[in-house]
């Protein structure tokens, strides 16, 4: 990816937070999408019949029950750019096997809702043993890179130099080509969004496609804005339980 679609890739981020300001504060909206009692609705689409799959510290996955090939739908907040960022990477390489499939193709008034194939996920040996090789040196050298910083700086390593270092370390351990472009185009284009996003590689957010190749199906996450959500979380508990009188 060159300078200039950095560029337009950092605007566009802008541009989506000014549309989500505006739709929150907008009234009922008939370009908006809907779930109920297990059906989604879609602007323009006949109703999707669709069950949870399951969900994670900010997203929540449902899977259709009447579609062939089944399809996954993944509802995110309208402030967190997981998805997004997968979707552009794989806009900028559509032909790296790597990049999942995402699109983005609704919205509800505070939620982004993407449109996936049904991976086999998690990751197992059995399923690609070339996957599971590339898994186990990007787990490693994405731990090096997490916990290998110099204690007397007054603050750690930023999510962008842990990617950047973590594709560096793969490359020189023998990481697969195709992996490492898919790697590089997720360094550049997670870049647009935030300084904090960081690579996390486990065989619950990796998954395997039909031919049994290795899909990087969740690889990132905005580590600041899961420390914050633990510890809004953690004071709840806190005054929850301070409200009992325990």
């Amino acid at each position: 990816m060159n300078g200039r679609d950095l560029t337009l890739g950092a605007l566009a981020g802008l541009a989506v937070a000014g549309m989500v300001a505006k739709r929150r504060r907008g009234s009922r909206d008939e370009s908006l999408a809907s779930l109920t009692r297990g059906v989604l609705r879609l602007p323009g689409q006949a109703p999707i019949q669709i069950k949870k799959l399951g969900a994670g510290a900010f997203a929540t996955a449902y899977v259709t029950t009447e579609m062939t090939p089944p399809v996954v739908y993944v509802f995110t907040p309208d402030d967190v750019y997981d998805k997004e960022l997968l979707a552009m990477a794989r806009d900028a390489e559509p032909q790296n096997p790597h990049l999942p499939k995402v699109e983005k193709v609704g919205e509800t008034r505070d939620q982004f809702i993407y449109a996936m194939p049904l991976y086999r996920t998690p990751l197992r040996k059995a399923d690609s043993p070339s996957g599971w090789k590339d898994y186990a040196i990007l787990k490693t050298c994405r731990e090096d890179a997490y916990e290998h910083w110099d204690p007397r700086r007054l603050v750690g390593k930023r999510g962008y130099q842990i990617n950047e270092e973590t594709v560096t370390c793969a490359e020189a351990t023998g990481v697969s080509p195709s992996t490492l472009e898919a790697l590089r185009i997720l360094v550049d284009t997670a870049a647009n969004y935030s300084d904090d996003y960081v690579f996390e590689f486990s065989p619950r957010n990796l998954a395997t496609d039909e031919a049994g190749t290795l899909v990087l199906l969740d690889p990132l996450f905005d580590r600041e804005k899961l420390q914050a959500k633990r510890q809004r979380e953690r004071r709840k508990t806190e005054q929850a339980f301070r409200g009992r009188g325990w």
